[in-house]
């Protein structure tokens, strides 16, 4: 009789950072709600295997209709490139290739 090896998932392996919410329930929003830092619901912090934040992000949507993902490095600038995954395409953002506003 042969074990299986457990499968090793993607957070496991270190290949994808595992997410962790801000505020993990109903009773979380209300006390971030009451104690006026309203301004940190939605965040979501991506760890690495040793627990420490990589990225914090989250996603509003503007007066014009329009989405924004908002990324907060923890770590180098230099160690972050967004992939913008769309049907037409990937497109890139490397570092250093932003511009300020």
């Amino acid at each position: 009789m042969t074990h299986s090896q457990p499968e090793i998932s993607p957070y496991d392996s270190g290949t994808r950072y595992e997410p962790k919410l801000w505020q993990p329930n109903s009773e979380a929003v209300a006390e971030v709600m009451r104690s006026d830092e309203a301004g940190d619901i939605g965040n979501v912090d991506f760890t690495n295997g040793e627990n420490g934040t990589v990225i914090t992000a989250h996603v509003s949507r503007g007066n014009d209709g329009m989405y924004t993902v908002h990324l907060l490095p923890m770590c180098d600038e230099d160690q972050i490139r967004v992939e913008f995954h769309r049907e037409k395409g990937l497109a890139i953002i490397e570092p250093g290739t932003s511009r300020p506003v």
